[in-house]
């Protein structure tokens, strides 16, 4: 199963609202929600407690570790990075290692929460050799604090069967694919729009579509603009959807035609189906894209660096991310050639696992990289917010 959040709605404002004041379930390769640092009885004795999602870690890649380590691992997944914060907030020494998105570090930070990153440590750091600086999102005022492990983006999709007919020209490129977040309002395109239920995700692209050239960071004027803006979606989207299974549902009925998407291993899985997805992941706009990010709690994984490096360079080992993308079409730390070597084939990445994946994509170079705009802290969150809430009173669903 791919990584995707599962959607909170207001239940995402409810947990931000409590991070500002002070995209799960639980899953385990062991006992299942751990806490601290405490000994076990096999093995060297250690135990880690990592704060991840669903995918991220699976069960045989767990165990492998722990039979050549003597580590034993507890994983807990969450839905979203809200309630990712807010469960480190709340209880700052249950966790060793947390798999923190981009846009979110400064607030870690900013609360105490985080451990900055050894280098020295991480030797396998050095084969991450993708063509954008991941470090960006995951320093606070020149320190890291975060090593990636995996990224994705948020593409503009649509069903070419369904908006057959449609003059949509004016928002397509000369290889007639459309190209501009603007379709979304559209009036031929009214109700057939499909968005999830994620304030952090989907709002920059309200930014985006009205040219801003940062859509984290916005002043008064251009506030207004993105208010009025992110209102006149609704009438265009007749619900929002849940998660990964519910926008794929969605697309697949026909119920809409054109999307922002959740991730990109949508497409293959409808392609499963035999319904025919397309995707830009170059809209002239650019495209708001994210990164987790491995990360060392101050409270827990600081008082248990030896077993948490470890744990982490087994994580960014070539044949731990091979196995990860192929089961989960995510794009996890690997360039294309490292993705193509023998090595990776021999995990299990396929040719035509590869090509479900962003990682193709990346051989464009910069004319790809330069298109994704990573998560950053935004200038008001609890206003954002609230005006997402206001936006979803007008959604039937």
């Amino acid at each position: 199963m791919t990584r995707s959040r599962t959607f909170l709605g207001s239940a995402v404002c409810l947990i931000l609202a409590f991070a500002l004041c002070a995209c799960g379930g639980g899953g385990s390769s062991t006992t299942g929600e751990g806490g601290g640092s405490e000994a076990s009885s096999g093995g060297s004795g250690e135990t880690l407690n990592v704060l991840t999602w669903e995918s991220y870690d699976e069960p045989e890649y767990i165990k492998e570790f722990e039979e050549e380590s003597g580590i034993t691992v507890h994983t807990t997944n969450v839905g979203s990075p809200a309630e990712m914060f807010a469960k480190v907030k709340a209880s700052p020494s249950q966790y060793d290692i947390v798999l923190a998105t981009a846009g979110w570090f400064p607030q870690y930070v900013e609360s105490g929460l985080l451990e900055p990153i050894d280098e020295g440590k991480v030797p396998a750091m050095k084969d991450i050799q993708l063509g954008f600086p991941w470090e960006e999102a995951t320093s606070v005022e020149g320190t890291l604090y975060g090593i990636l492990y995996n990224w994705g983006n948020q593409a503009l999709a649509w069903l070419p069967e369904e908006i057959k007919g449609l003059d949509l020209s004016k928002y397509e490129n000369s290889k007639g694919e459309l190209d501009d977040w603007n379709v979304f309002w559209d009036p031929a395109l009214k109700g057939k729009v499909s968005i999830f239920d994620d304030p952090t995700s989907v709002e920059p692209m309200i930014g985006l579509a009205l040219g801003f050239k940062n859509p984290y960071q916005l002043n008064e004027k251009q506030f207004e603009e993105f208010e009025k803006k992110l209102l006149e979606l609704r009438p265009q989207v007749k619900r929002l959807t849940t998660g990964y299974d519910d926008q794929i549902a969605q697309l697949q009925s026909g119920e809409a035609s054109v999307a922002y998407l959740n991730i990109i291993s949508i497409a293959a899985a409808l392609k499963q189906e035999g319904t025919t997805l397309d995707v830009n992941n170059l809209v002239k706009q650019g495209v708001p894209a994210w990164s987790d990010n491995l990360a060392i709690t101050k409270e827990g994984g600081g008082s248990n660096l030896d077993a948490v490096y470890k744990f982490i360079n087994a994580s960014l080992d070539r044949k731990w991310q091979a196995r990860f993308i192929a089961t989960t079409a995510n794009s996890g730390t690997l360039n294309y050639e490292q993705a193509t070597s023998q090595e990776a084939k021999a995990a299990g990445l396929t040719p035509a696992k590869l090509e479900e994946t962003l990682i193709p994509e990346t051989r464009q170079g910069e004319a790809f990289f330069s298109k994704q705009l990573f998560f950053q802290p935004v200038e008001d969150l609890q206003k954002r917010l609230n005006l997402w809430n206001e936006f979803k009173l007008g959604i039937e669903g």
